[in-house]
């Protein structure tokens, strides 16, 4: 089984309290620890309004540092490992000039994903699924600009919708990051059987859901190979032998209820001793994140 990291009793709060302000749920309604989810008179954590709550609340920097600490006590970086909180605002405000479509990224995801790729340290970045960029500038910020606080020497993005692989690098190169990032437009499948390694930080984004599939269908892109269930399993499995050991894997999504299906032998495989070291489970918003270090 993964730990599970939760944000504090005050964030909790802090989350209940906003549903109440928006009207969908009772002011009496109280917060269960132990309720399965979609209940109206207590609020449960699986509730999908409370996770999108949770993940916006004034108390993001106070989440990620006891995440830190968690990483921390379990030995994954040294006691003296930290990130510069304020250079997560500047980054921001940069990403507010990409040019995209909606994302799940809550900011306290956002402030999460910065904070990690600067306590581990990455060489080698690679993530499957970058889309227009923005999950790709949180996951590689700190790498990122004149002066990085993080040195790598190879960033990758792969996505196999060219129109989008297109926009992000517009979008890096309109933020003053052009030539820093390798963006690749093609079906992970295929590209990663001529990628060489190691990665030693990687990020899961790459994923099929139906709605995806027919919106694109629609504007006349089809995959070659077709959709395959469980695809961040399929992708990992691929590029396993190139995850050097203390490897970090991180995938968004785990908790989110639309793809519980899809991620399910994803999590068993990354929570089986015998694939990786640790896997944690960070239940800060809807959409959740797995990290798994090899």
């Amino acid at each position: 089984m993964a730990i599970t990291f939760h944000p504090s009793r005050e964030a909790t709060a802090l989350a209940l309290d906003k549903l109440k302000e928006d009207g969908l749920v009772h002011q009496e309604a109280v917060f269960n620890e132990d309720a399965d989810g979609g209940l109206r008179k207590e609020v449960a954590r699986r509730d999908w309004h409370f996770g999108r709550r949770l993940g916006r609340t004034a108390l993001e920097t106070e989440i990620v540092d006891a995440a830190l600490a968690l990483v921390k006590e379990r030995g994954l970086v040294g006691p003296d490992a930290d990130y510069d909180r304020a250079a997560v605002e500047s980054h921001r405000e940069r990403l507010k000039g990409f040019d995209g479509s909606w994302t799940t990224l809550s900011p306290t995801m956002e402030r999460l994903m910065y904070m990690m790729t600067s306590v581990r340290s990455p060489a080698h970045l690679l993530e499957l699924g970058c889309f227009w960029g923005y999950t790709l500038g949180w996951f590689a910020g700190p790498c990122l600009g004149a002066t990085p606080a993080v040195e790598a020497e190879r960033i990758v993005g792969i996505d196999l919708d060219a129109s989008m692989v297109e926009k992000a690098r517009a979008n890096f190169t309109r933020a003053g990051w052009e030539g820093q990032v390798e963006l690749i437009a093609e079906d992970a499948r295929t590209a990663l059987d001529r990628i060489d390694g190691p990665f030693d930080f990687v990020y899961l984004e790459a994923k099929f859901e139906n709605r995806q599939i027919a919106a694109a269908e629609a504007e006349g892109f089809k995959d070659p190979l077709g959709p395959v269930p469980h695809l961040y399993l399929v992708l990992l499995k691929q590029l396993y032998d190139r995850l050097p050991d203390g490897a970090w894997v991180i995938a968004h999504d785990n908790l989110d209820w639309v793809a519980k299906k899809e991620m399910a032998p994803y999590l068993e495989f990354v929570r089986d001793k015998a694939h990786f070291s640790e896997s944690i489970c960070f239940d800060i918003d809807d959409c959740g994140m797995e990290l798994s270090v090899k």
